[in-house]
């Protein structure tokens, strides 16, 4: 049954194919609605089946400008402020504004770069940030949003993201809820298996080729020169960035966006993710839930690997070093037997990781803030 609890849910884009901080949104939206009473401020909303919903009510934020991307997320926070102030019990965001109640944070902090330079680089570095109205604009937010204060909870969606906001705002330490991605569980627990005569079908899903690692995937592939090796791209970033041999054309498919990923997975073999940088890496647990092993960078890389080993998933040292990426790539290629094992390990692992626990988690956030909003006017009351 729903309570009579009001939320606001706050993102720029909601997407379903989009990053994993629009899909996560998306997803834990509906879930949230199944509760209480969900408005949505968005400026691109993207309806579908997967993600439409009577029980949410959709509001068009302006989008005055697209550029410079700064200006817009500052309008962004000015317009969804003035919509949603003294109308809500809470105000969810999963994006850089300075008046939530809870913050869903999905990606490392913009101060990350000035936290990790060192000596006359660190000077340089903020030397030039106070000529820079960009780098102070995402600054501030951010300070903003994450500066600990009475009212406002903080979400992270890993261990991995939480000890990077730790460093970056040491205040934090203790004051961080963690809510993973999660799957929606699949109810066939059968495993593909690929026959002798079929191609051995990898798949990459990435909006940003370089850091997802594509060009390392394409350099191993040339190693291993085995024609029946073939690399399926899912994503939008540019296939122009990327150095393909002449001999491996043929073996390469770039999706470009995709609105579900469900039938590319089904026909995949292995999900290859050699990322360099992922607080999550919902890819990895999304493949796992469809019966695929999977080749992932360690947890100093991607977020979700701290909870994975040896036994559900193949995991990069190095994620730069093709050689590595080509040596477990041939593991599955030439051992059926692994890759089946890897594959069902996974998908038991996966099964415990679902958009329920998300909830709960999400909950945990909501609770403190409506305790709190109870304590303040019972203290109101009495005075």
């Amino acid at each position: 049954m729903k309570t009579d609890t009001k939320i606001a849910i706050l993102i720029r884009h909601y997407n379903p194919s989009g990053g994993g901080a629009e899909r996560y949104a998306v997803e834990l939206t509906k879930q949230l609605a199944t509760q209480f009473e969900v408005h949505l401020f968005s400026q691109t909303i993207e309806k579908g089946e997967s993600n439409s919903s009577s029980d949410i009510t959709f509001h068009n934020v302006p989008q005055y400008l697209k550029r410079p991307r700064y200006l817009n997320q500052l309008l962004f926070s000015w317009s969804t402020r003035r919509a949603t102030e003294g109308k809500f019990d809470i105000v969810h965001s999963h994006d850089m504004v300075i008046h939530a109640n809870v913050y869903t944070l999905h990606v490392p902090c913009v101060k990350t770069r000035w936290s990790e330079a060192e000596g006359w680089r660190k000077w340089l570095r903020w030397l030039n940030t106070i000529i820079s109205p960009r780098k102070l604009a995402y600054l501030w937010l951010e300070k903003v949003q994450i500066t600990p204060k009475a009212g406002k909870q903080l979400i992270a969606v890993s261990e991995y993201l939480t000890r990077n906001i730790v460093m970056n705002y040491p205040e934090t330490v203790g004051k961080i809820t963690i809510a993973y991605p999660g799957i929606h569980p699949n109810n066939n627990p059968h495993l593909k298996l690929r026959t002798a005569d079929q191609p051995f079908r990898l798949l990459a899903v990435a909006n940003d080729f370089k850091r997802k690692g594509v060009q390392r995937v394409i350099d191993a592939m040339e190693q291993l020169n085995q024609p029946d090796i073939q690399l399926t791209i899912a994503g939008s970033g540019n296939p122009n960035s990327l150095r393909i041999p002449s001999s491996l054309q043929k073996n390469i498919q770039f999706l470009g966006s995709v609105k579900s990923l469900n039938e590319i997975y089904q026909a995949a073999d292995c999900l290859i993710h050699p990322t360099l940088v992922d607080t999550y890496g919902m890819v990895a647990l999304e493949a796992m839930s469809y019966h695929l092993p999977v080749i992932v960078s360690n947890k100093n890389y991607c977020g979700f690997s701290e909870h994975l080993s040896e036994s559900n998933a193949l995991l990069l040292t190095d994620p730069t070093d093709s050689k590595e990426i080509a040596k477990k790539i041939n593991l599955l290629y030439t051992d059926r037997e692994l890759s089946s094992k890897i594959a069902s390990n996974g998908f038991d692992k996966s099964q415990t990781i679902n958009w329920d626990k998300t909830l709960r988690q999400t909950l945990v956030a909501y609770n403190l803030i409506l305790k709190e909003q109870k304590n303040a006017k019972r203290n109101y009351c009495t005075r």
